[in-house]
């Protein structure tokens, strides 16, 4: 796998796509959860908020189209997200793999509701250490938190 696609770092150009895959993913998995931002609100926010402050990884496939992202600090992984007709395809296994080279402890939140989020994490050798009530969380949501150590 991965033959179709390729990772490379995020550009400022790449934003409007990025919120794009955002924007999908999150529909697909979590229909029941409102929008509590517009698409301008989410590319505003891709670009100012989450490019300045984490390395963030693309997937790409041979025409340029973004199909996956991963945003990530030292022991955070803040965003995971993969286009709805790439999921299961290898994407977010090389981007989650990417993320865990060079450290030996990463951390991520997901949605309780999120179960196919949930198994994908459980299977790269994160677990549940925290769940929520979801009080501290934009969507008020219920969570868990996930930590991997190598």
């Amino acid at each position: 796998m991965g033959s179709f696609f390729e990772v490379r770092p995020a550009t400022s150009a790449d934003v409007p796509a990025i919120a794009r895959v955002f924007r999908a993913s999150f529909r697909a998995a979590l229909p029941h959860i409102p929008d509590l931002h517009t698409p301008e609100e989410d590319v505003r926010y891709f670009g100012d908020v989450v490019l300045p402050s984490n390395a963030v990884l693309v997937a790409e496939d041979r025409g340029g189209e973004i199909l996956g992202l991963i945003a990530f600090t030292s022991d955070w992984v803040n965003h995971l997200y993969i286009a709805p007709q790439a999921r299961r395809s290898g994407i977010g296994s090389q981007l989650i793999g990417r993320a865990k080279e060079g450290t030996s402890f990463l951390q991520l939140w997901t949605f309780q509701a999120n179960t196919a989020a949930r198994a994908f994490y459980r299977h790269h050798g994160f677990v549940e250490v925290e769940l929520t009530d979801g009080a501290g969380n934009e969507e008020k949501e219920p969570d868990v938190r996930l930590e991997w150590r190598s």
